[in-house]
């Protein structure tokens, strides 16, 4: 009986253990960014692929009105796998200081390409015949301010690819936003990074508009850039110059959140790793790794005011979505930087105790 009972905690540990896990991998993308256009809803939808659909001059009149997100099977298209489309139109005012927004369209299955005005903005996965999903990729694709209509309509138009079982838009966030903590930043790093990794970048996502060879845009999972199912080390690299005005004394490095583990180099010098969060301080005791955000104090001098500097961040990510894929990213003061830290512990610490709530209430 004793045995038995053994037994039995020792199972109610690993489902608890696998619980976790997977708690943590669904809220890989759990810091929100303040929307600017919320696109759940309808949206226009049709089976069938036709180039042409991308066009905001297209006439989508005829086409079926389905709830997004929810997949197609949701929406009525029941057993159908293959190609389709969906088209919303909306209207934006953009923040002045940003020259990017950001398009959330949460969880697609299995593939996609995304265009705004007609312009290809992102993808993620590979069509068929040989398909490859992304289906538990958060897609997040930036948009360049230049493209958009401030003072009219805009159109997103997106194709879908689905192999087997269900597709479509499935879940998750489906807006356009912005982060405002980026704002706060006395260096903005985010935008693009040298990358490199041992794994090539799909030819299709050489077409989108904000690809840029041996480049990546950060912040968005790197599957979300063209590098399909990439496990393992990569290295972000970015050369700035940190102006002659700012003070090199108490300043905080924010290189994002990360999924899974980094170390972090300033000038050539290490400067932090999720490793030395951890021991450095027990609020980050419970924070999965891949969510855990990345403030980093500079050691004071190491900035060279008025000249170049350079931040390489390597990250190893062990299995599913992996990178820099949510901000902010910049350098900032101490005072600047501590109410913005103790929001991301604050959201962590409720989402793990609505985590635990659930489980054992």
């Amino acid at each position: 009986m004793v045995n038995s009972n053994i037994k039995i905690l020792g199972l109610n540990k690993i489902l608890i253990l696998v619980i976790i896990i997977a708690f943590s991998a669904g809220n890989a993308h759990a810091k929100e960014l303040k929307s600017l256009v919320n696109l759940k809803g309808y949206w226009k939808f049709s089976i069938g692929d036709d180039p042409q659909w991308a066009s905001p001059d297209y006439n989508d009149s005829k086409w079926t009105k389905v709830f997004v997100p929810q997949s197609w099977e949701q929406n009525g298209f029941q057993n159908y796998n293959g190609y389709a489309w969906y088209r919303k139109n909306f209207t934006i005012t953009p923040p002045k200081s940003a020259q990017y927004v950001y398009l959330n369209m949460g969880n697609i299955d299995d593939a996609d390409e995304v265009y705004v005005n007609g312009r290809l903005v992102g993808a993620s996965g590979q069509m068929g015949p040989l398909a490859q999903t992304a289906h538990g990729i958060p897609r997040m694709y930036p948009i360049p301010r230049n493209i958009l209509n401030k003072e009219g309509s805009n159109l997103i138009a997106v194709r879908v690819f689905d192999d087997f079982n269900e597709g479509g838009i499935t879940g998750g966030e489906i807006n356009i936003s912005f982060d405002s903590d980026q704002f706060k930043m006395n260096v903005d790093l985010s935008g693009y990074w040298d990358f490199e990794t041992s794994k090539e970048v799909d030819k299709s996502n050489r077409k989108v508009i904000t690809y840029r060879e041996g480049k990546i845009f950060v912040p968005g999972f790197w599957e979300a850039r063209g590098y399909n199912q990439l496990d393992g080390r990569a290295v972000y690299t970015k050369t700035f110059t940190y102006p002659s005005s700012l003070s090199t004394n108490g300043q905080v490095l924010f290189a994002g959140v990360i999924d899974d583990v980094d170390e972090v180099y300033l000038n050539g010098e290490k400067i932090g790793s999720s490793s030395q969060l951890r021991r450095k301080n027990r609020r980050y005791s419970y924070v999965s790794d891949n969510y855990l955000l990345r403030a980093y104090d500079i050691p004071d001098n190491l900035l060279n005011r008025g000249g170049e500097n350079t931040i390489e961040i390597m990250v190893r990510d062990h299995t599913g979505p992996g990178g820099i894929y949510d901000g902010p990213i910049g350098i900032t003061d101490r005072e600047t930087a501590s109410p913005i830290i103790n929001k991301s512990m604050k959201d962590n610490r409720s989402s793990f105790k609505k985590f635990l709530d659930y489980w054992f209430d």
